[in-house]
């Protein structure tokens, strides 16, 4: 039985609001609890009720004045972590960057993102949260990531982003690597890819994740790097990427085959950003995140207290 949007609200506000059993509001509407259960189900999918867990407060000041202090970040965000990575952490960290991009973003900006699990998660939190629309336009810092997850690509991300602030974005219809030098070249003189590619060193924030050779790793998982690659890239030290481009731990950018193949921002124009917010956690990126800082690219970092603290014991 579909249930359309009025009769849903009223299912949902009777039980969450009046607090009346799933079977008074099923003796009261005729139909069967389960029928109840299906709507509630439904109203939750479809965004007629938002569920928010507020989680407890806990105080990294000094993690966040730590971090600022040693890589002369602008600003950190420090949140709750686990002892092992997980989904719920991603999902966290994902709220975190959310609640950072609603307090950050003004009408009239540019921004740029990239791709990946943290993204997708950060996406989801603010269509949780429904912030106030604002005129934005959101571009891919790079291209498409093969065969990954749609939800994990970043033209996905960056129309999503935009709808719910209520703005605009450009697409890139590209891949973020290609066979040859001079596939790149070519692709690079596009003028619709151009179009994308002009914006990298102008845009006035960018917020993207952090990859890592470690698993549970997106990168490793849906990257769609050949094994051979990964061992090759491992060798030559890299321990991380930031839009594909890849570093080690030192921060030192790690010159590989690959980048004269990447469609993508450059970290030189990364570094030419007013703002760019890094959103990565768990104790298998730390090496990762501590390359990332010592680039020089990332102005905001965004993680858990147990990747911070790891963070700053190998970095003393």
């Amino acid at each position: 039985m579909a249930f359309d949007e009025r009769t849903l609200y009223e299912i949902a506000r009777h039980y969450h609001e009046l607090g009346k059993t799933q079977n008074e509001i099923a003796d009261s509407l005729g139909i069967s609890r389960s029928q109840v259960s299906r709507a509630l189900k439904q109203a939750q999918d479809e965004g007629i009720v938002v569920i928010h867990v507020i989680p407890p407060e806990f105080d990294f000041s000094d993690l966040e004045a730590g971090l600022c202090s040693r890589f002369g970040l602008d600003d950190a965000v420090v949140i709750l972590g686990s002892p092992d990575p997980s989904r719920l952490l991603t999902q966290n960290l994902g709220m975190a960057g959310a609640k950072y991009l609603d307090k950050t973003l003004k009408a009239g900006h540019v921004i740029g993102v990239s791709w990946g699990a943290t993204l997708r998660e950060l996406v989801a939190a603010l269509n949780g949260t429904k912030p106030n629309p604002r005129e934005i336009l959101v571009v891919p810092l790079l291209g498409g990531q093969g065969q990954a997850s749609p939800d994990l690509q970043v033209n996905d991300i960056a129309s999503r982003v935009s709808m719910v602030f209520g703005g605009s974005h450009l697409y890139l219809h590209a891949p973020s690597f290609v066979d040859t030098p001079e596939a790149r070249a070519t692709m690079m003189n596009d003028s619709n890819i151009r179009n994308v590619a002009d914006k990298w060193a102008t845009a006035d924030l960018a917020v993207m994740g952090i990859g890592c050779f470690v698993p549970p790793s997106t990168l490793l998982e849906e990257g769609g790097f050949p094994p051979d690659e990964l061992v090759e890239l491992t060798k030559m030290g890299v321990v991380g990427d930031i839009c594909m481009r890849f570093f080690d731990v030192h921060g030192e950018p790690v010159d590989t085959p690959l980048g004269e193949r990447i469609i993508g921002a450059s970290l030189e124009q990364l570094r030419s950003l007013e703002r760019v917010v890094a959103v990565a956690g768990g104790v298998n990126k730390a090496q990762a995140i501590l390359g990332a800082l010592r680039t020089g690219v990332v102005d905001v970092l965004i993680t858990d207290d147990v990747a911070a603290r790891k963070v700053l014991e190998m970095a003393s």
